[in-house]
C-alpha cells in the first residue's frame, strides 16, 4: 500500500475560550477563504511505557475532516514528516507504520494511549495570487488519557500550518498569520502537540542519577533511538546522525566497560559481543554516508575543472555509480534496521542500562538513599573523568607509535594514511568523553575538547580523501571497460592526492597539541583539588 508523505511546519498557540479568532484583514496581504468546520476524533497508539512519545514520534487513527487514516508523524530538522494510510486496516495499526518505528517498539505491543476529539474551524489562507499557503485551525479540544488514570481535559487552541512548505516565501506567509495571532491575544503554545498536551508530564526514568554510567548510556541509546525511524527511511541526516550516535554508544561502553564488567558477569550480557556488534551497526551505516559524502565532494571538486579536463561524460559516471552505489547501501541500512539481530542488539542495550549501577563502584545500589545533587554531579564528573583518562592513554599509545614508523620507515602515502586513521579513531573517542565534561570546579575543559576536534577534523578529510580516491580508481575501471575516456578520473584522483600529502604534513603538530591540552586540564584537576584540600583545612580550623 503506497504511504502518502508530506511535511508538516506549523506553529501552535494558546488562547482563552472567549478569545475572537483574528479579523480577515488581520491575515493580509493573504486573503481568507469562508471557514469551514470539522469534526475530527483521534486514537493515539504507543507502547506501555510511552516510547514513541518520549522519541517525538506520533501515531493516531484519525476519522473527520479531509484526511481521515492511520497518521505516522516523525521528526525531522525542517519539522515534522508525516506519513498517512486509509482506515483500510480497521483497528489494526498498519504493519508499515510499525515496521517504521520498530526500533522504538522492539516486540511490545501498541495499545490506546488517549483520544483526542476536536471541533476545528478551518480558514483556507491564500496569496494575492490565489494559491493556498497557510492553514489556520480554531481548534475546540477535548481529551481523555488512558495511561493517567483516565484523566480528562479541555482548551481551545489556535493551529497554523503550511500548505506547502517548499513554496517560496512560505516561512514569511506563517510568520505573518503567527503575527495575527499574537496581536489577537494568543500566547505561543507550551505543548509540542495535543497528545503532550493531553498525557501530561512524563515519568522520569528509573533511579535518575543514581548511576553516572547508567545516566550516560541511558542517554546516549536515547539518541542511538531518536535517529532510528529517520534512518530506516535512509535519509542523510538520520543515517548520518545515528551512526554518531552508534559511535558513541560504543565509546560509552568501551571507556566503562571496567565498571560494567561485574554488573554484567550474572546476565546473557557479553560486553565483548555487545561491542562487535554496535561496530557492524555503525559499518552498515557509515557505508550510505561514506558515500553521500564522496558523492558532494566530487561533484564540487568536479565543477572546478573545465568540461575539456573533466568531461560531462566523467561527471555522470560519478553520478550514475555513485548514486547506484547509495541505493545498495541503503538498502542494506533498510535490511539491517529490520532484522531480528537488530531488536536483539537493542534488546540487551536496553537491559545494560537496567543493571548499571547496580554493582560496586558505579554509585548507589537501586533502593539505596537518594544521593544529594552535588554529590551525584560530583560522582558523574569524576567516572567521566576516568574515562578522558582511559581514553587519552590509548591515544597517547597509538600516536606514539604512529610517530615512530612514520619517522623511522620509508612509507607510502596509503600506509601513512592507514597509520594516522588508528589515531583519528582514538582522539574521536577521546573528543566524545571531552565532550560529556562541564567547565565547572576550575576545570580546563575548552582547550581539549577544540584540540580534539581539530585533529578529527584535519583526519577526517585525510579518511575522506581515501575513500573518494577509493571510488575514482574503482569507476574509472568500469568507464574503462566501456570504452570511456579515464583522463578526467586521473585529475581527480591526483588532486584528493595532493589535498592529502597537504593534510597529513601538519598531524604531529595537531596531535601534540591534544596531548599539551590533557595536561592543561590535568593540570587544573591538580589545582582543584588542592583549593579543596585547603578549603576543608579551613573549615576544620587546622
Amino acid at each position: 500500500m503506497t504511504i502518502r508523505e508530506t511535511m508538516e511546519i506549523e506553529s501552535k498557540f494558546e488562547v482563552d475560550t472567549d478569545t475572537p479568532i483574528p479579523a480577515a484583514d488581520a491575515f493580509a496581504p493573504l486573503l481568507a477563504d469562508d471557514p469551514v468546520v470539522h469534526e475530527l476524533s483521534a486514537t493515539y497508539y504507543d507502547t506501555a511505557d510511552l516510547s514513541l512519545t518520549r522519541h517525538k514520534v506520533t501515531l493516531r487513527r484519525r476519522t473527520g475532516g479531509d484526511d481521515s487514516g492511520w497518521h505516522l508523524k516523525l521528526p525531522s530538522e525542517a519539522g515534522r514528516v508525516e506519513l498517512q494510510l486509509p482506515l483500510d486496516h480497521g483497528d489494526d495499526v498498519p504493519a508499515e507504520f510499525v515496521a517504521a518505528v520498530a526500533g522504538l517498539v522492539r516486540r511490545r505491543p501498541l495499545a490506546p494511549v488517549a483520544r483526542v476529539d476536536n471541533w476545528r474551524h478551518v480558514v483556507l489562507l491564500r496569496d494575492p495570487e490565489g494559491t493556498a499557503v497557510v492553514e489556520f485551525c480554531d481548534d475546540h479540544v477535548s481529551t481523555q488519557s488512558f495511561v493517567t488514570g483516565n484523566a480528562n481535559a479541555e482548551w481551545r487552541e489556535w493551529e497554523v500550518e503550511l500548505v506547502d512548505p517548499s513554496r517560496p516565501g512560505a516561512r514569511g506567509h506563517l510568520d505573518t498569520v503567527a503575527t495575527a495571532c499574537s496581536s489577537a491575544g494568543a500566547t505561543t503554545s507550551s505543548s509540542s502537540s495535543k497528545l503532550a498536551r493531553a498525557l501530561g508530564a512524563l515519568p522520569s526514568p528509573d533511579d535518575p542519577g543514581a548511576s553516572a554510567v547508567r545516566d550516560a548510556l541511558r542517554e546516549d541509546l536515547g539518541k542511538v533511538l531518536d535517529h532510528d525511524p529517520a534512518a530506516r527511511r535512509v535519509t542523510m541526516v538520520g543515517v548520518h546522525q545515528m551512526r554518531v550516535a552508534v559511535r558513541g554508544l560504543r565509546s560509552t561502553i568501551s571507556s566503562f566497560a571496567e565498571e560494567l564488567e561485574s554488573e554484567t558477569e550474572d546476565t546473557e550480557i557479553d560486553l565483548a559481543d555487545l561491542l562487535e556488534e554496535l561496530k557492524v551497526l555503525a559499518a552498515v551505516l557509515g557505508k550510505v554516508r561514506d558515500i553521500q559524502v564522496v558523492d558532494q565532494r566530487l561533484e564540487e571538486l568536479a565543477a572546478e575543472y573545465p568540461e575539456d579536463v573533466v568531461s560531462p561524460l566523467t561527471r555522470k559516471r560519478l553520478s550514475d555509480e555513485l548514486a547506484s552505489e547509495e541505493r545498495r547501501a541503503g538498502a542494506r541500512v533498510a535490511e539491517a534496521l529490520g532484522s531480528e539481530r537488530y531488536l536483539d542488539l537493542l534488546d540487551r542495550l536496553h537491559l545494560l542500562v537496567e543493571v548499571a549501577g547496580t554493582g560496586s563502584g558505579s554509585g548507589p545500589r537501586s533502593g539505596a538513599p537518594a544521593q544529594s545533587s552535588k554529590k551525584r554531579r560530583r560522582e558523574a564528573q569524576d567516572m567521566v573523568l576516568r574515562g578522558v583518562d582511559r581514553q587519552f592513554a590509548k591515544f597517547t599509545k597509538a600516536r606514539t607509535r604512529t610517530e615512530r614508523d612514520l619517522d623511522s620507515l620509508e612509507l607510502t602515502l596509503a600506509q601513512r594514511e592507514e597509520l594516522t586513521h588508528v589515531v583519528r579513531k582514538r582522539a574521536k573517542a577521546l573528543r566524545r568523553n571531552v565532550g560529556a565534561l562541564r567547565e565547572s570546579d576550575g576545570l580546563t575543559v575548552a582547550p581539549l575538547r577544540t584540540a580534539c576536534q581539530r585533529l578529527h577534523t584535519v583526519l577526517g578529510d585525510v579518511q575522506d580523501s581515501v575513500t573518494a580516491r577509493m571510488w575514482l580508481r574503482r569507476i574509472a575501471r568500469r568507464a574503462e571497460s566501456a570504452g570511456e575516456p579515464t583522463f578526467g578520473f586521473g585529475v581527480l584522483f591526483e588532486h584528493e592526492r595532493g589535498f592529502s600529502e597537504r593534510a597529513l604534513a601538519g598531524f604531529e603538530s595537531d596531535a601534540a597539541t591534544v596531548t599539551a591540552a590533557y595536561r592543561e586540564l590535568s593540570e587544573s584537576r591538580r589545582a582543584a583539588r588542592r583549593r579543596k584540600t585547603k578549603s576543608k583545612k579551613k573549615g576544620s580550623g587546622t
